[in-house]
């Protein structure tokens, strides 16, 4: 079974950055209070939302994004500095799990980024994301162009992988991922919840406009399992 075509932000969608101060908490004396949270970070502090570079600690980005086959909005969280942590309503017209017919559902996913490796230009951060949908059988449990597939179902999947981000130029970085997915999808009509997972690869972009606003695009596709 192919795995759907997955594209975020194919429309190329706003986000807005807020930069927040470190608590004082988490400072080891007061001479951090007067250093930029970019130069306390591991990375080359420009702020992104997608590639291997996870924000600084204190700051917050709001993002949304609309392309195949979902709408999305999210709050991004800057634990520490190698640990980024997102909130991800959405709304789905399609199916984030496999196929292209369209179907109409919900979606919460819990991204995390790890920052694993920083150099120069060049940031690695492992990706885990748990997802739980809601919504048509066609959307949410692999159903599409079946008889089930205005029925209700359920899909839950767990998202890993990793993801290299490249500073190109100043405002700009390209990125590209490889990952994978395995979870499971229930329609209530079928009576019987089934194991899935795919491999995928992903590329995109980011362009900072302004200090506090960027526009950014990302394309996945690979190929899906149900056994």
């Amino acid at each position: 079974m192919v795995r759907t075509l997955s594209v975020l932000g194919l429309l190329v969608s706003l986000v807005s950055l807020m930069s927040l101060r470190a608590a004082p908490a988490m400072a080891q004396d007061d001479a951090l209070d007067d250093i930029p949270i970019a130069s306390q970070r591991p990375t080359s502090g420009e702020a992104s939302l997608l590639s291997g570079r996870t924000l600084g600690v204190g700051e917050v980005m709001v993002a949304a994004a609309a392309g195949w086959p979902w709408i999305w909005a999210q709050v991004e969280l800057a634990l520490t500095s190698s640990f980024n942590l997102g909130i991800r309503p959405a709304l789905i017209y399609g199916s984030p799990f496999m196929a292209l017919e369209p179907g109409v559902g919900g979606e919460l996913a819990v991204p995390m980024r790890i920052h694993l490796y920083g150099e120069g230009d060049l940031d690695l951060a492992a990706f885990i994301t748990p997802a739980f949908a809601i919504g048509e059988a066609a959307a949410t449990a692999g159903e599409g162009g079946t008889v089930l597939a205005g029925d209700l179902g359920i899909g839950s999947r767990l998202e890993l992988g990793a993801r290299l981000g490249f500073r190109a130029m100043e405002g700009l970085t390209l990125l590209v991922g490889a990952g994978g997915h395995v979870g499971f999808v229930y329609a209530e009509a079928a009576g019987a919840a089934e194991v899935i997972g795919a491999a995928f690869l992903q590329a995109g972009i980011e362009g900072l406009i302004s200090r506090d606003t960027m526009l950014f695009a990302l394309i996945d596709g690979g190929i899906g399992f149900a056994p």
